[in-house]
């Protein structure tokens, strides 16, 4: 109950927040030596888009998202997402604990490489798999990347390696120093006082225990994939979410359709935390979780 309860606190927060970002221009005005307040207008605007959220089961809002294959094009946004934090989620871990076993001096290095990569502006990666399979193709003739979404085409493979790749290295630098951190716990000091080994104490132990703070973290590398789809859509000319979300803003879309889009924007997040925190649950037991 406690949870429902929170949760429906979180959503009216993000509504009046969509409220107060979309109507910010009406509140404020530029008289001749100083800003204006309008509060009468600022809340008029926002009574009447109110009643438009209130008026959501109008069919007209159904049938505007059935034209614009809003469901479609969100899907697919959705699978390079949930497949970016797959592929996000088992490399990080498994580079991690890579370093963490190797020798001290390969595993300076290979932090050193680590930090470098995520300090990578986002763009030149995303240049860079352009360049890279542009002159592959003038070069060999070899075609095998769907590079851009034309003429119907939806490409997967470089869209999800574009996004993955930066916020991969972003949760490796977390997860290297989590882990590290927790190997000074007792609990490792006393797994080795009875012989346990390295390897066992940190794909058993370490790996439970730092789990919830994964889930944390992937709040914040959830956020970086949603812009990082918004540039590949962008730049990749795809016919995804993001793109649908601006042709209804260019053809003067209303309000209730915007709040929509960015609740669904916004999904996965929430997924994510619910997952997180089932998980984190199961395996802490009746221990508390707080996410």
């Amino acid at each position: 109950m406690k949870r429902v309860l929170r949760s429906l606190i979180r959503i009216g927060l993000i509504l009046a927040g969509f409220f107060f970002i979309f109507h910010l221009p009406t509140l404020f005005g530029i008289g001749k030596d100083s800003v204006e307040i309008h509060g009468n207008i600022f809340w008029m605007a926002v009574n009447s888009d109110l009643q438009s959220i209130l008026q959501i089961m109008d069919p007209m809002y159904l049938r505007f998202f059935k034209e614009l294959e809003i469901a479609e094009s969100y899907q697919y946004s959705m699978t390079i997402l949930f497949a970016s934090l797959v592929v996000i989620i088992i490399a990080a871990i498994g580079m991690a604990l890579l370093i963490l076993i190797v020798p001290e001096k390969v595993r300076n290095r290979l932090k050193s490489g680590v930090n470098f990569f995520e300090a990578v502006p986002d763009l030149l990666i995303i240049f860079l798999f352009q360049f890279f399979v542009i002159t592959l193709y003038k070069t060999t003739g070899l075609k095998f990347l769907q590079l851009y979404g034309m003429f119907g085409h939806k490409p997967y493979f470089v869209p999800i390696v574009t996004v993955s790749f930066l916020p991969m290295f972003l949760l490796l630098q977390f997860l290297i120093r989590v882990m590290t951190e927790e190997q000074s716990q007792p609990y490792v000091l006393y797994a080795k006082a009875k012989g346990i080994g390295r390897v066992r104490t940190l794909f058993i132990h370490i790996i439970r225990n730092v789990f919830p703070l994964l889930v944390l973290q992937l709040r914040t590398i959830i956020w970086v994939l949603l812009s990082n789809i918004y540039l590949v859509e962008s730049l990749f000319n795809i016919n995804g979410f993001t793109r649908q979300f601006f042709i209804i803003i260019q053809q003067g879309g209303d309000f209730t359709s915007l709040v929509l889009c960015l609740l669904m924007f916004c999904l996965p997040l929430l997924i994510i935390e619910a997952i997180g925190w089932l998980l984190s649950k199961r395996i802490k037991g009746k221990e508390a979780i707080s996410l």
